[in-house]
């Protein structure tokens, strides 16, 4: 919910220069009124600690008005979120927005204010309510109509969330904006069944927006099951699941047990200690680093005089430990030597180890340039999208075929 309370702050903070202006100008209580300006005067200076206590100060004048305590809710409700008291925040937004006396200018606001917080707090119903009054009074736009979805969706009302989630996307794409990525969650959770293909896009879609670690693990879980998957493009994608934070502890378990087969020790020990698994496979994993490494000078020498095959094993080992320029070096002899197993193997080092030493843009378009079956294409556009980020969009990747 972090991304509603983000676009909401702007709203709020609107909404406290026209407060300002209302308690100057409108008729409320003196006494209120003159508690409210000294309020809204603590505000302008961030002083929200005296903010709250003038806030207080109105709500204990005797013979309070409807309005009175609109006025009261609404300034509160930005005392408390600036104050980061989001519980405040909403039970004073849900107050306003339930109020008889708001003014109609002032309305589309508070109930914005009021979606986002009730959602906030996990109110659902209340949510819903305030959305629908937005869509009755023509008032939703892009950015609260995915709002609106996300609290259709939790209320469990899922076919009309995906309505307004659709709707949201659709007006975001009518803006030229990108598509919120709650409304494109809802949408490819719609499509999971009856389009698989189209869902995994739509995570794309997601992944390349927010870059986060859960939608990284997702979108990476997902392409586990691609054909012709295999351990080598498997730990590819641990590796991938290392890097975007999205590793958890029995990936690690998994991830620290395969590395230690295909004997990358390096991964295996970084992995398992990433995920906080101990144990006998991270000893093996130690153990392994060790004699490895100290062996690793006569393995790259042994790499620049043998096959394609010996050169991509010593490749995998350099990257392991970060070597990640040797990496790249004798990976790309094994690109030159050919007679690989699997083909893409060391295209797709060679770019991971570009990533590793900051060189994204060359990484993504070595990434898009890999070739073979959906297992190999689709790691390789996966770590496409992540260089591309790294390399702040610079390169596009291509689709994977």
């Amino acid at each position: 919910m972090l991304r509603q309370l983000i676009r909401g702050a702007a709203c709020i903070v609107a909404l406290t220069i026209g407060a300002a202006q209302a308690v100057a100008a409108e008729n409320v209580t003196p006494d209120v009124g003159k508690a409210l300006n000294a309020a809204i005067a603590a505000i302008q200076q961030k002083d929200y600690n005296t903010a709250l206590t003038h806030v207080q100060e109105a709500q204990a004048v005797p013979n309070r008005t409807p309005f009175d305590d609109y006025r009261i809710n609404q300034i509160l409700t930005n005392v408390a979120f600036s104050m980061q008291n989001l519980p405040l925040a909403d039970q004073a937004a849900e107050a306003a927005a339930d109020s008889p006396a708001i003014p109609p200018e002032d309305k589309a606001g508070i109930l914005k204010n009021a979606l986002l917080l009730s959602a906030e707090q996990k109110h659902w119903a209340k949510a819903v309510t305030y959305g629908q009054q937005l869509d009755a009074s023509n008032a939703l736009d892009d950015t609260t109509a995915a709002d609106y979805a996300v609290a259709l969706y939790n209320a469990g009302d899922q076919a009309k969330a995906l309505q307004y989630a659709q709707k949201s996307m659709d007006m975001a794409k009518a803006a030229g904006k990108q598509p919120d990525p709650a409304a494109q969650q809802i949408v490819m959770n719609s499509q999971a069944k009856s389009n698989p293909e189209a869902a995994a896009q739509m995570l794309e879609n997601i992944v390349a927006q927010t870059n986060s670690p859960n939608d990284w693990g997702r979108l990476i879980d997902y392409n586990f099951g691609a054909t012709g998957m295999n351990d080598v493009f498997a730990m590819d994608l641990y590796r991938l699941k290392l890097v975007t934070h999205s590793l958890h502890g029995d990936d690690a378990t998994l991830a620290g047990r395969l590395a230690n087969q295909l004997g990358y020790f390096g991964d295996a020990e970084k992995i398992m200690e990433a995920g906080g698994v101990g144990g006998g496979a991270l000893s093996t994993a130690r153990s392994g680093a060790a004699r490895d490494q100290a062996s690793m000078s006569s393995q790259i020498a042994e790499a620049k005089r043998s096959s394609g095959e010996v050169a991509v094993k010593v490749a995998e080992g350099l990257y392991g430990y970060g070597r990640y320029a040797e990496a790249e070096e004798i990976a790309r002899y094994a690109m030159g030597k050919g007679g690989l197993k699997y083909p893409a193997e060391a295209p797709l080092l060679v770019g991971m180890s570009q990533v590793g030493q900051g060189k994204n843009a060359d990484a993504v378009r070595m990434f898009n340039g890999v070739t073979g079956n959906a297992a190999s294409t689709k790691t390789a556009h996966l770590w496409a999208i992540y260089a591309q980020h790294q390399a702040g969009g610079t390169a596009p990747a291509q689709p994977a075929q």
